[in-house]
């Protein structure tokens, strides 16, 4: 313990000094809320002494570097490690390192972590949540559910208005949207305008938020099978992060605030997504794309950093490409200056002209058709959700067949 903390005498304690009032804890437990950091510091002393130090993308992510210059990763979720290196014989020394200090039950290569499926490919790696999805249909009743092609209905308006739920449907509805959520987070990026928009009526939603979200998780059965493949390819002269920026613009009928939507790959393999809306109200549709822009430079410089406990470059040097369908917003990044229909833009987004010429990264335009994050932004057609959900590497292994596994 970091401190002195006392605790009543547990039923059943023989109480020898009849003046103690209590006991001195000397080591932490469970329940204080001391525990999480008093473990976390420990974990840090024990990768430290084997020479370890934690990504400053990260601090879960602890990396060495070897003597032949790769590197070993080691991954840490809450008491679950994950060991990646070059040999078997680093992995099999940092393991070992690990018990010397912890009780630890050794499963072998990794199959699964927090609910994801991780499937060795020829070509790369395959994650999926086809299991987890089924324990979702089952927990919410929808097992039999008729399937859905598409997460959202094309022209959907969530709106705070309508029947509101009561007693334990609320409940019902939070847990609903945060099943959905961990799915988005994890493996599937098709989810992200969907639950982005629902989850903003947890306190208080309705009987038609409720029946769009009991339509996601339809959808969520039809694409059980959907799966994330990463299949990094390093190629000379590419940059190494590749990312797509959208707004759509006032497409909250609410408050009329935009929805910004980015996603990056890294070595061509899908890494980063994300779905959210504008914290202030654009005046064009210019303005709606120059904000999501910087939300998306925000996540490329984290990015960059991530970059270097996988490979073996300084942040400087690792390329990025930014691409947006915004003729407009994109000469405002790159040609900065104060005008009558900027200048009232807030400070922080211009975040992005400042990378732009620091030279961080590239901006370039690509056609509205190309632009993959457009299924970030809001509800598109069948059509549109596939063909980009498939660039992005989600597909069905079982309708395009099971690559052989490696």
């Amino acid at each position: 313990m970091d401190r002195v903390l006392y605790i009543s005498f547990p039923e059943g304690w023989e109480q020898q000094d009849p003046k103690a009032t209590g006991l001195l804890v000397r080591k932490g437990l469970y329940g204080f809320k001391q525990s999480a950091r008093l473990w976390w510091l420990d974990v840090v002393a024990k990768l430290s002494a084997l020479d370890f130090t934690h990504s400053d993308a990260d601090w879960g992510i602890f990396v060495r570097i070897e003597p032949d210059g790769s590197r070993t990763i080691v991954f840490v979720y809450v008491d679950d490690f994950l060991i990646a290196g070059k040999t078997q014989k680093i992995i099999d020394s940092v393991r070992n390192g690990l018990k010397a200090s912890y009780k630890m039950t050794d499963i072998g290569a990794v199959s699964s972590v927090l609910g994801v499926k991780i499937q060795k490919l020829d070509h790369g790696y395959a994650l999926s949540q086809g299991h987890y999805i089924d324990t979702v249909l089952e927990r919410f009743g929808m097992t039999d559910c008729r399937p859905e092609s598409t997460p959202i209905a094309v022209g959907t308006k969530l709106v705070p208005e309508g029947v509101f739920l009561k007693g334990d449907k609320i409940g019902y509805y939070q847990a609903l949207i945060g099943s959905l959520m961990w799915l988005y987070l994890c493996t599937r990026l098709d989810f992200a305008f969907g639950v982005s928009a629902l989850s903003r009526f947890c306190s208080a939603p309705t009987e038609e938020h409720l029946k769009y979200a009991l339509r996601m998780l339809r959808y969520a059965k039809a694409t059980r099978d959907f799966a994330l493949v990463l299949a990094p390819v390093k190629v000379d002269g590419e940059p190494e992060l590749v990312g797509y920026s959208d707004a759509d613009w006032a497409g909250n009928v609410e408050d009329r605030k935009s929805q910004s939507g980015y996603v990056f790959k890294l070595y061509g393999a899908t890494v980063s997504w994300g779905s959210l809306r504008q914290q202030c109200v654009s005046l064009s549709s210019v303005e709606s794309e120059y904000v999501a822009l910087t939300e998306a430079a925000k996540d490329a410089i984290w990015l960059r950093t991530a970059v270097l406990a996988y490979d073996q470059v300084s942040p400087d040097t690792v390329s990025i490409l930014l691409n947006g369908d915004n003729q407009g917003s994109l000469a405002l990044a790159q040609n900065p200056g104060w005008h009558r229909r900027t200048k009232h833009i807030g400070l922080r987004y211009h975040f992005i002209r400042w990378q732009v010429e620091e030279g961080a990264l590239k901006l370039e335009y690509i056609g509205t058709s190309d632009q993959l994050a457009d299924i970030f932004t809001k509800a598109t057609p069948a059509h549109v959700l596939v063909k980009h959900r498939t660039s992005l590497g989600l597909i069905d292994l079982h309708t395009n067949g099971t690559p052989r596994a490696g």
